[in-house]
């Protein structure tokens, strides 16, 4: 009996372990390698609750206030419900004692209204980012059903996935730099490229961005680049740019965010600026560069991408990437096949021309757009996959937008520079802006079936942006495009189809005059 006493014990002890085990966290049952991430990086967030500690592996994690700002701190998480005690007490909690957190404000105390939280992220057990949320509370809490649509009851390859969306306000966050410490110590300056990323671009066009910092300097690659700001005719703001590439430690740039949220709202300290010199390159050169100059980190956030269910039912993934946003006080623009057009020129003594081989895309059913510009310096001509037209009834100067893959326009380029140089007009058109006529067709081989002919035209914006959707871009590719926008003076449509209708016909009969006239010519001497 005592022996039995003695066996039951022993039982009893292993399952109060296993229990604790449990609730802290070490059973949970939401593994991180059930779903697809891209490159492995995932998300683990441990919650610090006064009785206890939980870990819970979170497929998405995104920051709902940018961590550089000092507007507070907030974040949000969205995963299967699953085995989470701890995590679901504190939601409890919340609602139970809403009416009294909403009267009695920051005062009003119950035990699971406040805690801190980590958030990691991490590759193959290495931790690339690390997060400290202090004094957190939850702020917003649903459960929903990710569908899509009704090709969730119908297709075997998706589904329903009945996850938590959770959102938590905090005190502070603070950004864990312990590993990037090394090099940032080092006496010599060093320079780190960190190569390109192993994804798909369109015509293997890529970014690569080289910070330059008194210290050092980092070369990256970003698979989605925007420049917000700089070429903008009706905007005075300096030049600024957002890139969003995948989460991995790059110890001096993390440093200049670092440094940034500390100065963030302190009007007595400085941040620290460097440059950025920006390449859209392919496999064989550089197509076009944008170099800013005096930058400081305006902006970081953290931010997985999900499409509805397919991430939690393996049709597709999570991709948890970083936004860096920089804002800086200079912009010089790389041409460099404008330069090797100014050496040809040099060596002929004539015009520049520049003409561009029709696009390869699937147009579908529709015309290939073929403009061709005629500047100052020369002819251009170019085929655009996207072509947006402006109001033509509207009483407004005529507009258009071209839309294309960047490098097979560097006469315009030039155009869109020399625009950039002369700074924003609040009023008229300034006497420095190059005007110039433009050319469009819609065509299918040679057979043009519509036209319009542009007049005294200017480029009133400039954007380079990374056209892509969601997570699924990480998986099929990313295209980086320039987009070109247009304000003209004049505007002409032309319809060639209609035009030839009314063409008239020549008969290939000879008429009776000209009959006796070659028969005049045929007479001999005598008879004429």
């Amino acid at each position: 009996m005592a022996k039995s006493f003695q066996n039951f014990s022993i039982l009893t002890s292993i399952v109060t372990l296993s229990v604790l085990m449990f609730s802290q966290g070490m059973l949970d049952t939401a593994h991180a390698e059930e779903y697809d991430f891209v490159a492995g990086i995932h998300n683990e967030v441990t919650f610090h609750f006064r009785n206890g500690i939980e870990t819970v592996n979170f497929p998405v994690f995104s920051t709902t206030s940018d961590i550089v700002s000092n507007i507070g701190s907030s974040f949000e998480v969205e995963g299967v419900v699953g085995n989470n005690p701890y995590l679901h007490k504190a939601l409890d909690e919340a609602y139970l004692y809403r009416m009294s957190t909403l009267s009695g404000g920051n005062s009003f105390e119950y035990n699971y209204r406040y805690f801190d939280v980590d958030v990691n992220i991490v590759q193959n057990e290495n931790v690339l980012k690390s997060f400290k949320y202090d004094n957190c509370e939850i702020s917003g809490y649903s459960v929903s059903t990710l569908t899509d649509d009704y090709e969730s009851y119908l297709a075997s390859d998706t589904g329903f996935a009945i996850v938590n969306n959770i959102q938590f306000r905090c005190g502070g966050v603070g950004i864990n730099l312990d590993s990037d410490k090394s090099s940032l110590n080092s006496e010599s300056r060093s320079f780190t490229d960190y190569g390109p990323l192993p994804f798909k671009l369109a015509e293997d066009v890529r970014t690569f961005l080289t910070f330059e910092f008194d210290h050092g300097s980092e070369k990256i690659e970003s698979v989605i680049f925007t420049l917000t700001s700089g070429f903008s005719e009706a905007n005075d703001a300096g030049p600024s740019f957002q890139i969003i590439t995948a989460v991995l430690p790059h110890p001096l740039i993390d440093n200049a965010i670092d440094k940034s949220q500390k100065v963030s709202g302190m009007a007595s300290t400085f941040n620290e600026d460097f440059d950025v010199s920006v390449e859209f390159t392919n496999s064989q050169e550089t197509l076009r560069g944008l170099d800013f100059q005096d930058c400081i980190v305006s902006g970081y956030d953290i931010l997985t991408l999900r499409d509805k269910e397919e991430g939690y039912t393996g049709k597709r993934g999570f991709a948890t990437a970083e936004i860096l946003d920089v804002t800086c006080s200079g912009l010089a623009p790389v041409n460099p096949a404008f330069d090797k057009l100014s050496d040809a020129k040099e060596s002929r003594s004539s015009q520049m021309s520049n003409t561009y081989t029709t696009n390869s895309y699937n147009m579908g059913t529709g015309p290939h757009v073929i403009a061709t510009f005629d500047f100052d310096s020369g002819t251009e001509v170019v085929d655009f996959p996207e072509f947006y037209q402006g109001n033509m009834i509207a009483r407004a100067n005529p507009t258009f937008t071209l839309v294309g893959v960047p490098g097979s326009t560097p006469l315009l380029y030039h155009v869109v520079d020399n625009t950039q140089g002369s700074g924003p007009k609040s009023t008229g058109v300034s006497s420095n802006v190059e005007l110039f006529d433009v050319n469009l067709v819609l065509a299918y081989g040679n057979d043009v079936v519509r036209g319009f002919d542009y007049t005294k035209c200017r480029v009133v914006d400039y954007i380079v942006r990374t056209e892509h959707d969601a997570d699924e871009s990480f998986y099929k590719g990313f295209a980086l495009t320039d987009e070109f926008y247009f304000e003209c003076q004049g505007y002409e449509p032309f319809n060639p189809k209609y035009d030839e209708l009314f063409e008239t016909s020549h008969a290939k009969t000879e008429s009776s005059s000209s009959w006796k006239e070659k028969q005049r010519d045929a007479w001999g001497p005598g008879f004429r």
